[in-house]
C-alpha cells in the first residue's frame, strides 16, 4: 500500500511540472476539457432521451451550436462592426491629438512622453484597432486557427470517452477505497459543474444588465464595453475592477453621456452603478447561482487569483478559483483518510 501511495504522489509531481513546462501548448487542450465538462450533462441526456450513439449525439450538438454562433453572429455584427469601426477611429483621432499636444510641453518632459506615446503604439490592441499590423498578425490567426482545430478534435474526444476514463480511475483503485474515490469524484463534479455554469450565467446577466446602464446614459461603444464588462467577471476580485475602469476611462476620454452630465460626473455616476451592480451581484445572485460553492477565504481567492495570473496568463486568472477549490476538497478528503485510520487503530 505504500508502494503505490508513493507511486501516485510521484505521478502526481511529475504531472504538475509536465503541465507547468508545457502550459503554453495545454491551453486548447484546457478549454476543450471545460468545454466538454458544460457538454457533456446534454450529450448523456439527448443519448439516453433519443436513444442515439453517443457520437450522433455530440455531432447533432456541435451543428446546433454552430448554427447558433452563425446567427447569433449575423444579428451582432453589425453593432460590433459599427462600435469597433468608431473606436478604431477615436484612437487614431485620440493618437494624433495627443502627439500634438506634447510639442506644447516643457522640452524636459518631452523625450519621456514621445516614448510612452511610442509604446503605446505599438501595443498589439492599438496597432491592431489602427489596421496598420494585418500582416504581422497574419501568421498569429493561422495558430490561433490550429489551436481552434486542436480545441474541436479534443473536445470531442474528451466527450466521447470522458466518462470511460473516469469509470477505469475507479475501478484502477482498491475495492477498499472505490466508494470514497467516487464521493470524492461527485463532490468535485458537483464544484466545478456549479462553479463554470454559474460563470456563463454572471456573464450573460453582467453583460446585459451593463448595457442596460451604458445605453441609458448614451456611453460610447456600450455594446462591446458590456461584453468586456460580463467576461470580466470570470476572473475574481479583480476583473469587475478593470472593467468599471475601462468604462469610467471612456467617459472621460470621449465626453459622451446624456442628461446633461459632464465627463467627470458621468464618470461618478458610472462608477456608482458598477459599485450598486457589483454589490447586487454578490448579495443576491452569487449566494444563489453559485451556492459559495468553492467555500474559499477572500484571501485565498485573492491569492489564487494573482499566482494562477502569473503561472498561466488569462487561463490562469479564469481556472484559479476551481483549481484552488479542488485543492480543498483533496486536502479535506486526505485530512478525513488520516483521521479515519487513526480513530480504528
Amino acid at each position: 500500500m505504500k508502494g503505490r501511495t508513493i507511486f501516485f504522489i510521484v505521478l502526481g509531481i511529475l504531472t504538475v511540472w509536465f503541465v507547468f513546462v508545457e502550459r503554453a501548448i495545454l491551453t486548447p487542450f484546457v478549454l476543450a476539457g471545460i468545454f466538454a465538462y458544460l457538454l457533456n450533462p446534454i450529450i448523456s441526456l439527448v443519448t439516453k432521451r433519443f436513444k442515439i450513439p453517443r457520437v450522433v449525439a455530440i455531432l447533432l450538438i456541435y451543428g446546433i451550436l454552430t448554427t447558433l454562433v452563425v446567427v447569433g453572429s449575423i444579428f451582432l455584427s453589425s453593432q460590433i462592426g459599427t462600435e469597433s469601426s468608431e473606436l478604431r477611429n477615436f484612437v487614431t483621432k485620440s493618437l494624433q491629438s495627443t502627439e500634438v499636444q506634447i510639442k506644447n510641453l516643457p522640452d524636459w518632459s518631452r523625450p519621456t512622453a514621445y516614448d510612452l506615446l511610442f509604446n503605446l503604439k505599438r501595443s498589439r490592441f492599438l496597432g491592431f484597432l489602427s489596421g496598420q499590423s494585418f500582416f504581422p498578425l497574419f501568421n498569429q490567426v493561422i495558430s490561433r486557427i490550429v489551436s481552434f482545430l486542436i480545441f474541436l478534435v479534443s473536445a470531442f474526444y474528451f466527450l466521447k470517452d470522458g466518462e470511460k476514463f473516469f469509470q477505469k480511475v475507479i475501478a484502477f483503485t482498491s475495492s477498499k477505497y472505490k466508494l470514497d474515490i467516487e464521493i470524492l469524484f461527485r463532490k468535485i463534479n458537483a464544484i466545478l459543474s456549479g462553479y463554470l455554469r454559474g460563470q456563463i450565467f454572471l456573464v450573460l446577466l453582467m453583460s446585459l444588465a451593463t448595457y442596460i446602464a451604458l445605453f441609458i446614459l448614451g456611453i460610447r461603444f456600450a455594446f462591446l464595453i458590456a461584453i468586456f464588462s460580463g467576461f470580466a467577471e470570470i476572473v475574481p476580485v479583480v476583473g469587475p475592477i478593470i472593467a468599471a475602469g475601462v468604462a469610467i476611462s471612456v467617459v472621460l476620454l470621449t465626453g459622451t453621456i446624456h442628461f446633461g452630465l459632464s465627463p467627470v460626473q458621468g464618470a461618478i455616476a458610472l462608477a456608482i452603478i458598477y459599485f450598486i451592480l457589483r454589490h447586487l451581484e454578490d448579495y443576491f445572485v452569487i449566494p444563489y447561482v453559485m451556492g459559495r460553492i468553492t467555500k474559499l477565504p477572500s484571501f485565498i481567492i485573492f491569492f489564487a487569483v494573482i499566482a494562477g495570473g502569473h503561472l498561466a496568463g488569462i487561463l490562469g486568472l479564469i481556472l484559479a478559483v476551481p483549481v484552488a477549490a479542488v485543492i480543498r476538497l483533496l486536502l479535506e478528503f486526505s485530512f478525513n483518510q488520516i483521521n479515519e485510520k487513526g480513530s480504528r487503530k
